[in-house]
């Protein structure tokens, strides 16, 4: 049988305790349940049901011996049309004697079956039920249902007696065959039962090993982490012991250098206070030096007004004097060439930053030490 066909409800036969019925599927456990007669809750996995159960139709001969399986005896020799039909229909509808022979013989026709088909096959051709055809095959006609064909005796005449009279030497084999059955069972219920009680040991065996395994595991994996942690905890102690030693250290270090750096301080103030008193005693001197110089310009203003170029040749030298009595100093040096910076030069026309230019007149700038140059006069340049 297929998978599909392993349903509650579906009828299939077993090649030893024959008919029986589907009543439950339990995919959780891979097990079904199969209602037998002689076994009401026969348990099967669903690997042995697939391989060993074969699924019947529900009007064929399996149907009639699950559910009333005398009745079907009583037509070996009140009914054999209809023990005949119903056969066919567990073969499909059609089939040969050879095919009916196999199926019918389980009824304990034994070696009566030559004699009992010779009487049935002239019937079966005769029977409006039934059709023939070649090569011996036999088929039920289209439409025909197996309940419609009548149960009689061969030969017409009126229906026997009623069906549960069956014949003695029926029922010693029905009995022979239900003990046959019994025995198999108990001997399967048997295997069964020794089956699951090794699977269990087994499982129990496992179990306890893996049970073991995992304690094992357990107890390693924590004296690796304490192991781990002890580790850790001593890495820990001498990094926070060596830090706190080079802490010390640079503590120590620095106190030394700020003390260095508060006796420079010291030294730079005390510097600084001898050069402002040094600077206000020479101021008078600067203030003197730039009058002298502009004292000097204005009396070339006075004798020099017959030659203008030479007039202001000597007044730009006189005010370069003044320029440099008063600490300014000059950058750049005429017809020096330099790139054109417009925070450092001045022209006449547009030049962009960094262009080539030369000097035409240098720059003057007064010098600073912490706020940085300042100046006073661009250097004139050109391209």
């Amino acid at each position: 049988m297929e998978l599909k066909d392993l349903r509650q409800g579906t009828l299939v036969e077993h090649p030893e305790l024959g008919v029986g019925k589907i009543a439950g599927v339990e995919p959780e456990q891979s097990q079904a349940v199969i209602s037998f007669r002689s076994e009401p809750e026969f348990l099967m996995s669903i690997k042995d049901a697939i391989s060993l159960l074969e699924t019947r139709p529900p009007a064929g001969l399996s149907a009639y011996l699950y559910t009333d399986p005398e009745e079907v005896f009583s037509w070996v020799n009140a009914g054999q049309l209809r023990l005949v039909g119903a056969t066919l229909a567990d073969l499909g509808g059609a089939g040969r004697p050879k095919d009916l022979q196999e199926r019918l013989e389980k009824l304990s026709l034994g070696k009566k079956w030559d004699t009992w088909w010779n009487k049935a096959k002239k019937s079966l051709k005769e029977s409006e039920y039934f059709e023939f055809q070649e090569p011996h095959t036999y088929r039920i006609k289209e439409g025909v249902l197996v309940g419609e064909i009548p149960v009689e005796p061969l030969g017409g005449g009126k229906k026997p007696a009623p069906k549960r009279d069956v014949s003695e030497d029926l029922k010693q084999q029905r009995e022979a065959h239900a003990a046959e059955l019994k025995q198999q069972r108990d001997a399967h219920t048997a295997e069964s039962i020794r089956q699951r009680d090794a699977h269990a040991a087994d499982r129990k065996q496992q179990r306890d090993f893996h049970t073991a395994e995992l304690k094992q595991l357990r107890e390693s994996h924590a004296a690796d982490r304490k192991q781990q942690r002890d580790t850790h905890a001593a890495e820990l102690k001498q990094l926070r012991e060596t830090h706190a030693a080079d802490l010390a250290q640079q503590r120590e270090s620095h106190a030394a250098e700020l003390n260095r750096w508060k006796q420079e301080e010291e030294r730079l103030y005390g510097r600084i206070e001898n050069l402002a008193a040094k600077r206000e005693e020479s101021h008078l001197e600067i203030r003197r030096d730039m009058l002298d110089a502009m004292a000097s310009t204005l009396k070339i203003f006075r004798q020099r007004q017959d030659n203008p170029a030479n007039l202001l040749r000597d007044v730009e030298a006189g005010l370069k004097l003044a320029l440099q009595a008063g600490e300014a100093q000059f950058y750049g040096q005429a017809d020096q060439p330099v790139e054109y910076n417009p925070e450092l030069h001045e022209a006449a026309e547009h030049i962009a930053r960094g262009e080539a230019v030369t000097i035409i007149h240098p720059g003057v700038l007064i010098p600073g030490i912490k706020t940085g140059n300042y100046i006073l006069l661009k250097a004139l340049v050109k391209r």
